[in-house]
């Protein structure tokens, strides 16, 4: 079993207890097909395809374009609706009661038809008698979106558990949480005499333990198994039981810049400068950076043109801080922490790729360095130069 360390946390950084809900920005941007060609002025319904990719989360008035940027890719053309408030609907079936009556054939093809491609393949490549795992860990430090979803929606999410659990004639079935996951636990430990067939695991707050090459040696798991997070069973009720597209996503908006980090659910397509300029409160007198999907595995990114798509989880605003990288002491911390063997210290020494053959890029070679080393930089070919914040362990 690989080692895994408990990362030393600033427990200033406090999110609310209540999920935010974002359901009416103004703007909804969308990247249009390159031979988009839809006139202006023209009425858009809520969840109407407005793209190959785009389902509009919202019902408006396309009103022009605009060029934006996603988590991975810049300037790029998007439709601007303008939200009439109305939440006029495309027509749509009647919702289910719950989602037993319906065949793991008939929610994979629902998914599949509602662009929820990687989760269809996923069933549709599990196996009948396998372990059934719902993971609800995050691994990133201050970003907590499946915790919170498990404790938005846990009846939901058991409920249909559970159902998966009958669908696939599992062999068993495990819940596991982080040991610091308390209200989630207890929940859970509530519900748990209504599913009979399930297990609660709880496991330590160890950093990447919620990743499957980790998690699967602490669940003695080796093959014939099947993991599926919070998020993905709330997809998995919305398109095949609420018969909706999925237009919302939950991110994770914290970091020591500012004084309420919160969980906030919003549309795919909004703004995230309107959305931070609405719900968070920057601190005073200080310069900050935007970290987008984590301060060990994330980017720093200009948000002013940024949009919410489905790969952003979580967005870090930081004090900004000049922190100069030092010479390295060779104190041997970085191979010391590393989860995958590698030798970073050697990669840093001789700028050779190879000794980072096995990076699985976590962050911990930087988190642990005494001399402030930027290894992410160093690994991607970059030179190691001054950072800009410091990660608040």
């Amino acid at each position: 079993m690989k080692k895994l360390v408990t990362l030393k946390k600033d427990y200033s950084i406090k999110l609310y207890s209540q999920m935010t809900k974002d359901k009416a920005p103004k703007y909804i941007y969308l990247p249009m097909d390159e031979k988009a060609k839809i006139k202006s002025d023209f009425l858009i319904k809520k969840e109407q395809r407005i793209t190959n990719q785009g389902i509009s989360p919202v019902s408006g008035r396309l009103i022009g374009s605009k060029y934006c940027d996603t988590v991975t890719k810049k300037n790029i053309k998007c439709f601007v609706i303008l939200n009439d408030y109305k939440e006029t609907y495309q027509k749509r079936r009647a919702a289910l009661k719950n989602i037993t009556s319906v065949s793991l054939e008939k929610i994979i093809t629902e998914l599949k038809q509602h662009n929820c491609i990687s989760l269809s393949e996923k069933l549709k490549h599990s196996k009948k008698g396998c372990t059934l795992i719902l993971n609800g860990m995050d691994d990133e430090p201050y970003v907590a979106n499946e915790i919170f979803l498990s404790k938005e929606y846990y009846f939901e999410i058991l409920e249909t558990f559970d159902a998966l659990r009958e669908k696939l004639n599992a062999s068993s079935t495990k819940v596991v949480m982080k040991c610091n996951d308390r209200e989630n636990i207890e929940n859970f430990e509530n519900q748990m005499g209504t599913y009979l067939e399930m297990e609660l695991l709880v496991l330590p707050d160890y950093y990447l333990i919620a990743e499957e090459q980790f998690l699967l040696p602490y669940l003695n798991l080796e093959d014939n198994y099947l993991i599926l997070k919070p998020s993905e069973i709330k997809t998995m009720v919305t398109v095949v039981q609420k018969k909706h597209y999925p237009t919302e996503v939950v991110i994770t908006i914290s970091g020591n810049g500012i004084e309420n980090p919160q969980i906030i659910e919003t549309k795919i397509g909004a703004s995230v400068k309107d959305l931070i300029q609405q719900y968070i409160k920057i601190k005073k007198n200080i310069d900050v950076i935007y970290c987008i999907n984590g301060l060990l595995v994330g980017e720093e990114m200009d948000i002013s043109n940024l949009i919410v798509t489905n790969d952003l989880q979580s967005i870090m605003i930081m004090k900004k801080e000049i922190l100069e990288s030092k010479e390295c002491i060779r104190c041997g911390k970085c191979v010391s922490i590393c989860p995958m063997n590698c030798n970073p210290k050697k990669g840093f020494d001789t700028n050779k790729q190879k000794y980072f053959s096995n990076c699985i890029h976590c962050g911990l070679c930087s988190y642990i360095c005494p001399s402030k080393i930027d290894f992410k930089k160093i690994i991607s070919g970059e030179k190691n130069e001054t950072k800009v914040h410091e990660i608040p362990f």
